[in-house]
């Protein structure tokens, strides 16, 4: 157990240590809170960063959905997560292109098992970064050319801790139980039988989850406006600098039914034909066979046959709460001029504050998500989701934003989970697909800034013949904004990766 302390302090304690890291360069991170980091880690990066419905197995390798908390009551084992990312962006516009690279560590979760129906996780990973350097020069009449420099650094994380819990988790057990007892008053029959015994599954797989989140960091907004070839004109420095620590939270519920079988139509059709076989064979005509067919396609049953591998239908819910959160800010604009030998010297003070109070109204997210997933091998989800970003307040001001829909898909795929012998470390591998496109939220010149991205991942079993340990790739291919009307285009490549243990933790020995 010592031990196990000691790994948990050091692989939390890796991503505090990078959270100062900046993992953006975006022109477009200068707007609202910075370019926002999705709420997942790094296996369903590879899913298109589809996470509503996405409800993970309760068998090792356990995938800890920290997107929505409503999965964490399927956390069955002691589950620890680790990762990060690297970012290759190409900006072009004017006819000119830059391309800039980073890296860092993102994220350290651990989930764990409460009870027999909830589970619990805590753990630390960014909320937004703010990184750009941009540069426009522009000539104004009787003026001459004027130079406008943006800088802006900095970033938001989040340390969270949820629960999740399945209230219902007998539900379905107790009906079939009740069911068994020969009650006319109990017992029912037909098709009031099978929508009840739909309502107990979907309750029995009902799960209910949330987690309180601290955000926590600081920004920096910096502008120069500068006059070259004028004596006339002071140059202006402004400064804005924001440091932000408060709560917030967000809540999920999901729920699923399972299909085991399905209407046997081909063996009731292999029935028919068999007994009109058999009347053939004692010399009926073809008139009585036709009469005869009719007749059995009357009423021949149709009997239900056992599915090889059962389907699941998962669907989920999800909200991100719009509260308020306080923020304490300076902010400094003086004019200056700049000497023979580069110094600046301050002309005046046009506003100097420090340490003011405010707030920072964050929007209201939230999404649907419908999942299938047929057997242990292939698990498939689709999220649609709204972020109402015209409600967005920086310092109490009412942005212009623009609402922004975000659609993503994904499919997860592993031939053989459970494989062993020969080949079982191929059969165990996990391939993963997925799109997404966002509208944006971002309006520049009368264009909306939209972001889409293709997707693909693998996660391959660590250890020889073990199941609990898995690492995850994945690479996303993408293209936020575009080079018209005088705007920026990025092209970026972000690569992800993750590591997962699974183990049975803080679990008391009966024997020593």
């Amino acid at each position: 157990m010592k031990n196990k302390s000691h790994i948990i302090f050091w692989i939390l304690l890796v991503p505090v240590l990078a959270l100062a890291q900046n993992n953006t360069f975006s022109p477009y991170s200068r707007y609202a809170l910075g370019e926002l980091t999705a709420p997942t880690l790094a296996h369903n990066s590879g899913m298109g960063g589809a996470f509503i419905a996405m409800k993970p197995d309760s068998m090792m390798p356990i995938f800890i959905n920290t997107g929505n908390p409503a999965a964490y009551a399927l956390i069955k084992l002691t589950s620890l997560e680790v990762g990060g990312s690297g970012v290759y962006s190409k900006f072009s516009g004017d006819n000119t292109s830059v391309t800039r690279w980073s890296t860092n560590f993102s994220y350290g979760a651990l989930g764990f098992p409460i009870a027999n129906n909830g589970g619990a996780c805590f753990g630390i990973m960014p909320y937004s970064h703010v990184g750009y350097d941009l540069q426009n020069k522009v000539t104004e009449g009787g003026i001459g050319e004027v130079s406008y420099l943006y800088n802006g650094s900095g970033g938001l994380n989040k340390a969270f801790i949820g629960y999740g819990i399945m209230p219902f988790s007998k539900r379905f057990v107790k009906f079939r139980g009740s069911q068994a007892i020969p009650d006319s008053l109990k017992t029912l029959r037909g098709n009031k039988y099978r929508v009840a015994e739909m309502g107990a599954k979907v309750l029995s797989d009902f799960s209910i989850g949330f987690n309180v989140n601290y955000i926590f960091g600081g920004l920096q907004n910096t502008t120069r406006v500068i006059y070259p070839n004028s004596v006339l004109y002071n140059n202006t420095f402004r400064e804005r600098t924001l440091t932000l620590g408060d709560f917030t939270g967000n809540f999920g519920i999901q729920s699923a039914f399972s299909i085991d079988s399905v209407a046997d139509k081909r063996g009731r059709k292999d029935r028919i034909n068999g007994q009109v076989a058999a009347l053939k064979a004692m010399g009926y005509s073809e008139e009585m066979l036709k009469n005869r067919r009719d007749s059995l396609n009357n009423t021949t049953p149709l009997r239900k046959r056992a599915m090889s591998e059962k389907t699941k239908i998962t669907f989920g819910y999800f909200m991100a709460l719009n509260n308020a959160l306080d923020v304490t800010y300076s902010s400094a604009v003086y004019n200056y001029i700049t000497s023979a030998t580069g110094q600046e010297i301050i002309r005046d003070t046009v506003i100097y504050r420090t340490n003011q109070k405010s707030t920072v109204s964050l929007p209201l997210e939230q999404g649907f998500g419908i999942g299938y997933k047929k057997g242990e091998r292939v698990n498939a989800v689709v999220d649609f989701a709204i972020t109402n970003w015209q409600n967005f307040k920086y310092l109490d001001n009412v942005s212009d934003f623009k609402n922004n829909y975000r659609i993503a898909a994904g499919v997860n795929f592993v031939p053989e989970k459970y494989a062993a012998g020969h080949n079982a470390f191929l059969k165990r591998i996990n391939y993963r697909l997925g799109v997404s496109y966002q509208t944006g939220f971002i309006e520049l010149k009368n264009t909306l800034i939209t972001n889409y991205a293709l997707t693909a991942g693998m996660g391959f079993p660590v250890g020889i013949g073990r199941l609990s340990s898995m690492v995850n790739l994945s690479v996303q291919y993408g293209q936020v904004g575009t080079s018209a009307n005088n705007l920026t285009k990025e092209n970026y490549i972000r690569f992800n990766f993750g590591f997962t243990f699974s183990d049975r933790w803080f679990q008391k020995m009966r024997y020593d």
